[in-house]
Formats: structure tokens, sequence, C-alpha cells
């Protein structure tokens, strides 16, 4: 990864520092048969991310990428080196179609949002699947297209079921509850991309079309709302990514808008960073964001990267 030695200003509230960017170029064939087993990785030197959607890291450290036009995802040692990638274009267990969303639990299991194939796969540090559930449908615990998916650390599983219009909530993988339906009342939603779990159990759910980051507590009833659609400051075009850092702030990636942008806990703007573009600091279309520490990562999907960036 290479380092940059720069500090941009974002706008009235802060200041960043671009760490950072994993390029990750190559040329994988998506097209070579696999080997033999469900989850086998490839030659890291031959993996190249054509399109990274979301992130989520290990308890190892290791971060893991979500690439959907590769159909597979990448695993890297720490930040910076390739480690291996899994996955293959298919139906069957343990292939993939379109995977995006991305969640590790404390065991080192990863979760993945097989979207186009609506399901959840489960793979071990290795790459190999250990277990699958969903269907598509629109029943509870079928999927529409499914996007983003939070862990909990209580057993729960939650899932952005993005043209079900719905978040649902699974508990050792069994549907316990579903949160939202179609509509424009203050609980519904129009293509939820993401979701959010704070310490406290309350439940965050980017609702995209509508522009909106909706807060819903304990007991599934909505509790408030910050965002709304445009370009301003604090205002949204079709975001696809949401992530809370250490303090609580919440994080989103504004996709139509090139940026990245930083809430309080109670949802009050912070700060920004990113226009359209493709140089260091600029984004193109970002899809998804993690943070760990004072280190925020960026999918930069239309860029093919992923950006690095220390909070101040």
């Amino acid at each position: 990864m290479k380092r940059r030695d720069f500090i941009k200003s974002v706008g009235a509230a802060g200041m960043f520092s671009l760490l950072g960017i994993v390029t990750l170029h190559g040329s994988a064939n998506a097209d070579s048969k696999p080997p033999a087993g469900s989850g086998a990785g490839e030659n890291p030197g031959e993996v190249g991310l054509k399109g990274p959607f979301a992130l989520a890291f290990a308890p190892s450290g290791d971060l893991l990428i979500t690439d959907p036009p590769g159909y597979r995802v990448v695993r890297l040692h720490g930040d910076t080196k390739p480690l291996h990638a899994f996955g293959k274009p298919g139906s069957q267990i343990g292939r993939l179609n379109f995977p995006k969303g991305i969640a590790v639990d404390a065991n080192g299991l990863t979760y993945v949002v097989d979207s186009n194939n609506c399901r959840i796969q489960v793979f071990d540090e290795k790459g190999a699947v250990k277990r699958a559930f969903g269907s598509i449908g629109s029943i509870g615990g079928s999927f529409s297209n499914p996007q983003g998916i939070r862990l909990d650390g209580k057993d729960r599983v939650l899932v952005a079921d993005t043209r079900n219009h719905r978040i649902q909530i699974f508990e050792n993988l069994v549907l316990m509850a579903v949160l939202g339906d179609l509509g424009d009342d203050e609980g519904q939603f129009r293509l939820p991309t993401d979701c959010a779990v704070r310490h406290g159990g309350e439940i965050l759910v980017l609702d995209s079309k509508h522009g909106l980051v909706k807060i819903f507590g304990k007991d599934l009833k909505f509790k408030g709302s910050f965002g709304g659609i445009g370009n301003n400051p604090g205002q949204f075009n079709m975001p696809q990514g949401m992530a809370l850092d250490d303090r609580g702030n919440v994080w989103v990636a504004d996709t139509g808008n090139h940026r990245i942008q930083q809430f309080d806990p109670e949802g009050k703007f912070l700060s920004a960073v990113g226009k359209s573009g493709s140089a260091p600091g600029e984004l193109n279309s970002p899809t998804g964001v993690t943070c760990r520490g004072e280190k925020v990562y960026v999918a930069d999907n239309g860029n093919k990267r992923i950006q690095v960036i220390v909070k101040s």
C-alpha cells in the first residue's frame, strides 16, 4: 500500500489525512475451473479488485472485501497484503453471484450476502463454505437481492433485504423478526441497503431511496431519523453503506454524491470527505465503509480500490 503525505480539507467541520490506497489490480480469470472443494482460494497475485463493494475486519485483523463483478471475496493480511480470494460464479453452495454485504463473527466465520442468489453463505477462514440459508422470495426467511448484513454479538444476524424493503433479524440462523416493509411512513423503507446495531440494541437502517438513516429501538419501534435527499452537508444521494466507529459516530457511504459523511451518535453532521474523481482522496461511487481504530476504510467502487483515511 502506497502512503500519501498530504492532508485534504473536507469542509467546515473536519480534516482528514489520506493514509493510503489499496488497488489490487490484477488479471484474475473468473471463468477458470475451480479447484476441488466448495471454497477454494486463488493465488493472491492473480486477484484484482474489479469493483469492491463492502468491507469487514476479522478478529485476526485481516481485511475482507467483497468484489461483486469478480464473484469473490478477497482477503488481505492486515490491510495491505493479499492472502487469497474465495468464490466462483454460480448458484451451487459455495459459489457466488454478485456478493455484496459482509460480516465476520468472533470465531472468524465470514458471512457473505450472496445477493443475486438471494441467500447468506458462511465461510471459514480458508474460504470453505460451512453453511447457507435463505432463498429467493418474499416470505419470511427468503430474500430479494439482499445487500447489507450485521452481526450484533448476541447470535443475531441482521440482513438488509433490499428489494423486499425490509430488515430481517435471525437468531441462531432462525428468523425471529421482520422490521419494516415497502412504503413512505416512518417505519417503512424503499430499498434499504445497510444496517447497524448500537451497543444498547438500537438498530440503524440506511433507507437509501428516502435518503435517510432511520433509528429503531430494541422493541423495533421507530425513534427518529436524520439525513434527507440532496447534496448539501448531511444529505444523501442513494447511499449504499454505513458503519459505526468506537465513539458511536455514524459513517455513511454517500454513493451518488461521491463522498463519505460522518455524523455524531445523535445524527448531527460532523464532516465529509471526498468528491467525484479518481485522484487520491477523490471517490467514484463509494459503496462500503468500515472503521478500525482511527482509520476509516472505504470501498471506492468506481475507482476499483480501497482508500484508507485517518480520522483527526
